[in-house]
């Protein structure tokens, strides 16, 4: 992968009983994004220390991706439904590589 992608993570606590839910729509929207052309990978991780969480891993061939997939219809509607599927903030990391940081190995 090359320095021009853009790489995400985010990690969602379910609120109290939404496991189950949050779990459903976090699987519709990586369905969604995988079809999206400027998603490299998008991934869903259960975080096994935490009960009830997920960290999303997103590449995208540039920013201009990410911006396309923050207005698709299937984020947007993720993202008004937040409030009750996710206990306090979605936290978002946006990362760039750092200098050492050289292919293949050290990056994504």
């Amino acid at each position: 992968m090359s320095t021009a992608h853009k790489v995400v993570v985010a990690i969602a606590a379910s609120r109290e009983g939404q496991t189950q839910a949050l779990a459903a729509r976090l699987e519709h929207v990586a369905k969604a994004s995988w079809a999206e052309e400027g998603v490299v990978s998008y991934a869903v991780h259960a975080l096994p220390e935490t009960p009830g969480s997920f960290m999303m891993v997103e590449v995208y061939a540039s920013d201009a991706a990410f911006e396309d997939h923050l207005a698709t219809e299937h984020v947007v509607a993720f993202i008004a439904d937040l409030p009750t599927l996710v206990d306090g903030d979605l936290v978002v990391y946006q990362g760039v590589p750092a200098e050492f940081s050289t292919p293949p190995k050290g990056m994504v």
